[in-house]
């Protein structure tokens, strides 16, 4: 029970109080003014003081459940929340794009002769990825090569999916990105719509289910088809759904997680100011006890 609610109390039980009650008036110190000689009023001072006393007694023990040290941390995580939930589209793509620019970077590396570092990209993005040259953007005299193209510079090794990974490129014909073009337009993608997201954040409706699983459909059918070996996919194709599917992840996820962590933004600034309140009061009892 707060100050102001005994006051309301106070002044509902007893029509001829004043709208300044003594609790308002100064319930830590001494009565300014008596209360209200009508019938029914509060006017004897001890049952006044007693309210007086218990309200002291709650905020001292208040108090003392919360060490300074403690305030300090609970601030601390507090404004942590806050700003990662302010800023989470921030972290979202530069993660997006701490993922996908290496990939794109490691031909580069090696046409500038830094073969380790470009090496160890190319297999640490092997576990994400099949890295297949017939698949794969190059950076060199052409962009892409047809799996003929690819026999014809390794030779027999082109009939091993394993050696044709191993396949990184050499000075003639270039080297190819450590992902394959269907990931490096579905991750460009997503980066580029987290970009344009930023402008839109707090107008765009998410997209249904429905939509999403329509949205995918083309990729399905572009990688379900390449994989049972009924048809072989096209570069406009990969590009295409992957780029398509990217928007609508994109689309279906970002703005749900925008309505999800504005919630958060206000949860934490709420426990934010009440935290610093309570230093407050805090203070304010200190320099009054004295």
């Amino acid at each position: 029970m707060h100050f102001a609610h005994i006051g309301a109390w106070a002044r509902a039980k007893s029509p001829g109080l004043s709208s300044e009650s003594p609790l308002e008036a100064g319930c830590l110190g001494r009565f300014q003014r008596p209360f209200s000689a009508q019938p029914g009023a509060l006017s004897s001072r001890p049952s006044c003081w007693r309210l007086c006393q218990y309200e002291r007694m709650h905020f001292r023990a208040g108090i003392r459940k919360m060490k300074p040290w403690e305030r300090k941390v609970i601030r601390v995580i507090n404004l942590f929340i806050y700003h990662l939930a302010k800023h989470w589209l921030l972290l979202v793509n530069l993660a997006v794009a701490l993922y996908v620019f290496p990939a794109i970077g490691a031909p580069l590396l090696m046409w500038n002769h830094y073969e380790r570092p470009a090496r160890a990209i190319y297999f640490f993005y092997s576990f994400a990825c099949h890295q297949l040259p017939e698949r794969s953007f190059f950076i060199g005299p052409h962009l892409t090569y047809s799996l003929d193209e690819i026999r014809n510079f390794i030779g027999e090794q082109a009939d091993s999916v394993i050696q044709r990974r191993r396949f990184i490129g050499n000075e003639e014909v270039g080297y190819k990105m450590a992902m394959c073009q269907r990931d490096i337009a579905i991750y460009l993608t997503i980066l580029m719509a987290g970009i344009a997201f930023t402008f839109v954040r707090k107008r765009l409706e998410p997209l249904s289910f429905r939509s999403f699983l329509v949205l995918c459909i083309p990729i399905a059918v572009d990688g379900i088809t390449q994989l049972m070996g009924l048809r072989e996919s096209t570069p406009p194709g990969r590009v295409f759904s992957g780029a398509l599917f990217g928007i609508a992840l994109v689309w279906l996820t970002y703005p749900r997680l925008e309505m999800a962590f504005e919630e958060i933004r206000k949860a934490a600034a709420t426990n934010l100011g009440r935290t610093l309140i309570r230093q407050d009061e805090n203070d304010t009892f200190s320099t009054t006890s004295r």
